[in-house]
């Protein structure tokens, strides 16, 4: 299913795709483009190019909705936003409101993302966790609920909520928040406020739009899974994608990928279904990635993906929008130790048969990296009683197991 399709089914008011089309697809509602290039970068899935302010005047006019700008006790509005550089502030990325009633996404020194909601004399806002990084698209959700719902002002991006709001309590404090004038993003047009202070707000440079939408009443309550995993994980673009194939196929193209680090981006790598979308394992080898990184892996099969960190790989943060199960496994170093020299060493999967390492003849220690969250370790010397230790919990990193081998004097004496 499409991306847009997947919005849609949230059931907006309204749905501008901007690639570079204007058309709303769900309400009918005109905008009118003044000074926004029509020829951008793809900045989500499902589109080719975006909306682009490239000077200061530029912006988008959205015709008058009760729906959109109405007296509302619910509303949110969401979408795609890359700017190329560092912002010389401030700059309005969408509003509803010039003054008294508002409903703004401002964008402030350093980039800084801030929901400013005017209610009256009333003044709330919510302000991202982390500054908007040059040439990094963001999902940017902004949403309001009056005292008979949630009382809340909340801003998320990429789906996660952020966490500072002024004042603390981030509450609306009214029943609903009221009429505003027409929506603009970008530049807008005449006096405006932020804060409910007058301040003279311009359109990012070289700023992206794409796929932005509206909601009122109850559906405007969106769960935190359909933010994060509807509206964000389904319309990331990947930074590099591993093509569908055989699991060997899939596993070399993955080695290509060794020894990188990947950037602060919506989603690093995307892993498209095995050959037959069944189950799937991969390892990856020091592969890390940005503490700001969004999603790390994403696995579009409907089987299980079991994802393997080796040599200082950190992969942690999944998205299945297909339906399908990351499993995401650090191995942890098992040593037994001291030992006699020559002794024979194995490790077990808990409570079977089946051996995960091991050693004919081992030095006096010998450690092996595990994957299993539950082992058993047999150890066997002629001449020494033989070892079994039993269930032997991985699960939190690395262990060491003090090992004394006692001298067996039945082989003694035979």
């Amino acid at each position: 299913m499409a991306y847009r399709d997947d919005i849609s089914a949230l059931s907006p008011d309204h749905l501008w795709v901007l690639d570079p089309a204007l058309t709303d697809s769900v309400g009918s509602l005109t905008v009118t483009n003044t000074g926004m290039a029509t020829t951008g970068t793809a900045i989500c899935e499902d589109i080719t190019n975006s909306l682009t302010s490239n000077g200061t005047s530029d912006r988008l006019s959205v015709a008058t909705s009760t729906d959109l700008d109405g007296a509302l006790d619910r509303k949110a509005v969401c979408g795609w936003f890359r700017a190329t550089a560092i912002q010389l502030p401030p700059k309005s990325v969408y509003r509803e409101g010039t003054s008294n009633n508002q409903f703004n996404l401002v964008m402030w020194a350093g980039n800084n993302l801030m929901l400013d909601v005017v209610n009256g004399s009333t003044v709330v806002q919510a302000f991202a966790d982390q500054v908007c990084q040059p040439n990094r698209a963001y999902h940017i959700l902004a949403r309001v609920e009056g005292t008979g719902f949630g009382n809340k002002v909340e801003l998320y991006v990429d789906g996660v909520k952020q966490s500072t709001t002024e004042p603390a309590n981030g509450q609306l404090g009214a029943a609903t928040l009221g009429s505003r004038t027409a929506a603009e993003w970008a530049d807008p047009s005449g006096s405006t406020e932020v804060g409910n202070a007058t301040v003279l707000l311009n359109a990012p440079v070289n700023g992206n739009y794409a796929m932005w939408a509206s909601f009122s009443g109850a559906d405007a309550q969106l769960t935190d899974t359909e933010i994060r995993e509807e509206l964000f994980e389904k319309g990331a673009l990947p930074g590099t994608t591993i093509s569908a194939g055989t699991e060997a196929a899939m596993q070399t193209s993955l080695d290509a990928l060794a020894d990188s680090a990947r950037g602060d981006e919506p989603l690093n790598i995307r892993i498209e279904a095995v050959t037959g979308d069944g189950d799937l394992t991969l390892s990856a080898d020091n592969i890390t990635h940005d503490a700001l990184a969004s999603i790390h892996v994403q696995y579009m099969g409907t089987g299980t993906l079991t994802w393997t960190n080796t040599n200082g790989s950190d992969a942690s943060i999944g998205s299945t929008p297909n339906g399908g199960t990351i499993n995401f496994v650090t191995p942890a170093v098992l040593t037994v130790s001291p030992l006699i020299s020559g002794t024979e060493v194995r490790y077990y999967d808990a409570g079977t048969t089946t051996e995960l390492a091991g050693v004919e003849s081992s030095g006096t220690s010998y450690n092996s990296s595990v994957s299993a969250s539950s082992v058993d370790i047999v150890i066997h010397k002629e001449e020494y009683e033989n070892l079994r230790i039993s269930g032997v919990d991985m699960t939190s990193g690395d262990v060491t197991v003090p090992i004394q081998q006692i001298f067996d004097r039945q082989y003694e004496n035979a």
